[in-house]
Order: structure tokens, then C-alpha cells, then sequence
């Protein structure tokens, strides 16, 4: 057991969030939940990693949840958690796996020991589709941040400007910062750097090395 390696290991489940839902889509795996603060454990399985992963960071299902394992997310935030995969595996043998890590690790977590098992609950067809509606909102929600975060990135990418009558260059920041300094607006720039064409017949456009 001490020399069991998983074949991914997110070291901090906040900063790798992005990572974690975008390289897990349609995997079936079993995973485990490990706080670095005190070393408890949880282990898991899913046909579908990527929706359950979505169920995790959404703080209005850990709300909702009674869960060992939910209640610590919350308590102690994503930072303080790693989650390692343990394997991929079939949609046949993932429950018997996930077994064999239960009976290898008795996480702390783990309010059932058999995998599979909820206790003989079952989820009414309205919470279910309240599941998936909390599910499909987080998922909209996080590729409009992504769709933010690579727009600003974008907008930070250093130019420079050459005067093509007196061969002066300058340098600027970002698409914006140069847009501001020409007396143009940041697509205009953009454009301009796009076609290759220049600004106001005199400004020539190129990305920074």
C-alpha cells in the first residue's frame, strides 16, 4: 500500500479545478479526496468523472449535503485537499475496484464501506433533476469565467508599435494600453495585428518577442 501510486495526483483541488473538470470528461474512474491537513480520506468511483467532479465544486450542492466528505470541502476549502486519481477503469469493473480501495484504505469519510451503497436511498425524479439543472448552471457559469479569463489574457499581450515614417518603436502592455495611446479602440488594434494592416497609415502592429 505505501508504494500504490495514482496515475493523477491534483496536489491542490482549488487551483486545479479548470484541470480537473476539462481532462476527466466522460472517464470513469475511482478517486480519493485527501485532506492535507489531517490525512483523512474518501474514496469514490463514477461513470462519468467530469459531472461528478461538477457536484464537488458546486458550494450549493455541499450545502445541501450531510456528507463526511462534503461538509470537510466546505469547511476547509479546495486548497486543503488533494484529489488523486486512483485508476481509470470499465463501466464493468468500476465498482468492484472502487471496492478493493475501500477495503485497502477504510477512508474516514466513507459513511458506507460497500461500494455502491446508499444505504437503500433513493433520489426522487424532482431532486434529480434539481441535481442536474444545479449541475448545468456551475458548468455555464465556469466556461463563462474560462471565456473571461482567456479574453483578459488576450487583452495582456505585449505589442509594439512602429511609426513607419520616422521608424520609431514603442512598446505597450496590452491591446488596450496601445489602442489608448493611438486614439483607437482595442479591436482596431487587434485587427490591425490580425490582417497586418496599419493603423491610421502610419502604425504597423506586431506581437512583442
Amino acid at each position: 500500500m505505501g508504494n500504490f501510486k495514482p496515475v493523477v495526483i491534483y496536489d491542490n483541488a482549488d487551483v486545479d479545478k479548470i484541470r480537473i473538470l476539462t481532462e476527466n470528461r466522460y472517464k470513469v474512474a475511482v478517486y480519493r479526496w485527501v485532506n492535507k491537513v489531517n490525512g483523512n480520506i474518501y474514496i469514490g468511483s463514477s461513470t462519468n468523472l467530469h459531472v461528478r467532479m461538477y457536484t464537488y465544486f458546486s458550494l450549493r450542492s455541499l450545502a445541501k449535503s450531510n456528507r463526511p466528505i462534503d461538509r470537510a470541502l466546505l469547511k476547509r476549502g479546495f486548497s486543503n485537499f488533494r484529489l488523486e486519481i486512483l485508476e481509470y477503469c470499465s463501466y464493468e469493473d468500476v465498482l468492484k475496484r472502487e471496492q478493493y480501495y475501500l477495503d485497502l484504505y477504510k477512508p474516514h469519510y466513507n459513511i458506507v464501506t460497500i461500494a455502491g451503497s446508499t444505504l437503500g436511498y433513493k433520489h426522487s425524479q424532482e431532486s434529480i433533476e434539481k441535481m442536474r439543472n444545479i449541475i448545468l448552471r456551475d458548468e455555464v457559469r465556469e466556461r463563462k469565467t474560462l471565456a473571461t479569463v482567456n479574453a483578459s489574457i488576450a487583452n495582456r499581450l505585449p505589442i509594439s508599435v512602429k511609426n513607419i515614417e520616422t521608424n520609431d518603436v514603442t512598446s505597450y502592455a496590452s491591446l488596450t494600453e496601445a489602442g489608448k495611446a493611438l486614439g483607437v479602440t482595442r479591436a482596431a488594434v487587434s485587427q490591425a495585428l490580425l490582417h497586418n494592416r496599419l493603423i491610421k497609415k502610419t502604425y504597423s502592429i506586431s506581437k512583442m518577442k
